[in-house]
């Protein structure tokens, strides 16, 4: 669940990040570059939908290391960028990029992000719930008997009916879209106020409003949560009301009659204590007077060609992904499964039978588990991973049976280590050198458990040591302890337990 967890809540940090960095850059070119309000409703679309889509281009299967590569005059020292270990006598740092959410920190707020998640489950069924109730209204007012106005029919090129089941103008369907008007407001304005209404209406169709409309909804039932989805839809639906506003002035030809039509249908459904937060004309008081205003304010001009502003809002999605691939960090799931493990625990039932199984050199019942979908290489409770149970328990022939089944010979635990780091406390010269040979990285860092190479100088194992110096281990490569054990730093030199292993030491170039 760690791993799972992990991976959502970075995701969802990247998707705020970027949405947030959008929104920025918007209202910045919005209050600084003049562009028309059908060219800002697109660019908000654009920025609804990059910054829904981008985070999951960040996820790379896997990544070249969790490394830093620190390089001084005369030698080079690798950091794990995960931790917080450092390097003596730095100079340059080169730095892998990729990055996911601390999993300690998610393992340390599991509990608060489980019930996060459920309510988001929550949140998006009652949103689904919603839609679909929504739908089947939509269903039945289509069903039922719509009178059609023949004289604002003719005025553009969809049907107009009326009907006292709406409580607001709006457009309906997808494929055959139609334009409802309430009988209230049929029976009390004038044949020029209501075509005012008619040309809104229909300025959403021609911009296919009820399709990107329909595309939000499906994207707010996952995303209801997101701060960023919810400025933007605003900001989306503010800049739509007024593209539309544009195109039905323009139409008219007569923006004064335009913007009393508007205020004439707001008294009217004010009076009639309807809604007037629905799609197809109103809003708020303030963005009322706003659209009015900008209304009477417009110059009659040429509105932008559809090219043009698809140029615009490909410049901004190929920009935002390039800057994107650029400097944002990448999600490997390689790195995050590994680190996600290191605070995962199997289900104990699960535990047990693992632990007997390795004990027994039981292979068959391995296979069986995880043909059953258990991970053998997230620890059990209290003892690490099967292969670090393995090699505490000496046996080389379950180690080499681990291996080949698909066992990490990376893969760390909490309190445990990683089964290098278990070799190394127990100074098992072969099955260390099995390991190694497996691909084990011989300067992985294990949080609270720092480096083989570390363990073995401080227990005072010289064989073990010359070892993994032999395979390349970083004399010089040094991890600060967290706040329990008082942010220590220690090395291989520092913490060496003989004098054979600090000369040693020395010898293959530790800083003193």
């Amino acid at each position: 669940m760690i791993i799972e967890y992990t991976l959502l809540t970075t995701l969802a940090f990247h998707h705020l990040v970027i949405g947030g960095l959008l929104i920025i850059a918007l209202l910045i070119l919005n209050k600084f570059a003049f562009t028309s309000a059908e060219t800002r409703s697109w660019l908000w679309i654009t920025a609804f939908v990059i910054s829904t889509l981008v985070p999951f281009s960040l996820i790379s299967p896997d990544s070249s290391g969790n490394k830093a590569l620190i390089t001084t005059p005369d030698k080079k020292v690798a950091v794990d960028s995960e931790t917080n270990s450092i390097a003596l006598n730095n100079v340059e740092i080169t730095q892998d990029s990729s990055w996911h959410l601390p999993s300690e920190i998610v393992f340390n707020f599991s509990f608060l992000l489980t019930l996060a998640i459920a309510l988001w489950f929550a949140g998006s069924l009652w949103r689904s719930l919603t839609s679909l109730s929504t739908f089947a209204r939509t269903r039945r007012l289509l069903n039922s008997t719509l009178e059609e106005v023949p004289s604002l029919s003719s005025i553009v090129d969809v049907p107009v009916f009326t009907s006292p089941q709406v409580s607001s103008p709006l457009v309906i369907g997808l494929f055959t879209p139609k334009i409802i008007v309430p009988n209230s407001i049929t029976e009390q304005l004038h044949h020029d106020q209501l075509s005012a209404i008619v040309l809104h209406e229909h300025a959403h169709i021609n911009r296919k409003d009820n399709w990107f409309g329909l595309f939000q909804e499906l994207i707010a039932i996952l995303f209801w949560w997101s701060p960023v989805m919810r400025i933007l839809n605003k900001q989306i639906h503010f800049e739509r009301e007024i593209a539309c506003d544009l195109r039905a002035a323009n139409q008219l030809n007569n923006k004064k009659q335009y913007a009393q039509s508007l205020v004439d249908c707001a008294k009217l459904m004010v009076t009639e204590q309807r809604s007037v937060l629905a799609m197809g004309l109103f809003s708020k008081k303030k963005e009322l007077n706003y659209r009015i205003g900008a209304v009477l304010k417009h110059k009659n001009s040429k509105a932008p060609k559809a090219m043009t502003i698809a140029v615009l809002c490909s410049v901004l999605s190929i920009s935002t992904l390039h800057a994107t691939q650029l400097f944002s960090p990448k999600i490997s799931i390689k790195h995050t499964v590994a680190d996600a493990r290191h605070y995962s625990l199997l289900p104990e039932k699960e535990s047990i039978q693992l632990i007997n199984a390795v004990a027994r050199n039981d292979i068959d019942t391995i296979k069986t588990m995880q043909s059953d979908g258990v991970d053998i290489n997230i620890p059990v409770i209290g003892d690490g991973t099967a292969l670090m149970i393995a090699v505490k328990n000496n046996n080389r022939h379950m180690v080499d049976a681990l291996i080949n089944l698909g066992a990490d010979v990376d893969q760390s635990s909490s309190g445990d280590g990683n089964p290098l780091i278990v070799a190394a406390m127990s100074n098992n010269i072969e099955l260390a050198r099995v390991l190694l040979d497996n691909g084990a990285n011989v300067d992985a860092i294990v949080p609270r458990d720092e480096t083989a190479l570390i363990n073995a100088s401080y227990r005072g194992y010289f064989p073990m040591t010359q070892l993994l110096v032999e395979y390349g281990a970083d004399v010089n490569l040094a991890v600060t302890t967290g706040m329990s054990d008082g942010y220590q730093v220690r090395s291989p030199l520092n913490r060496a337990a003989t004098q054979e292993i600090k000369d040693f030491l020395v010898a293959n170039g530790a800083a003193n």
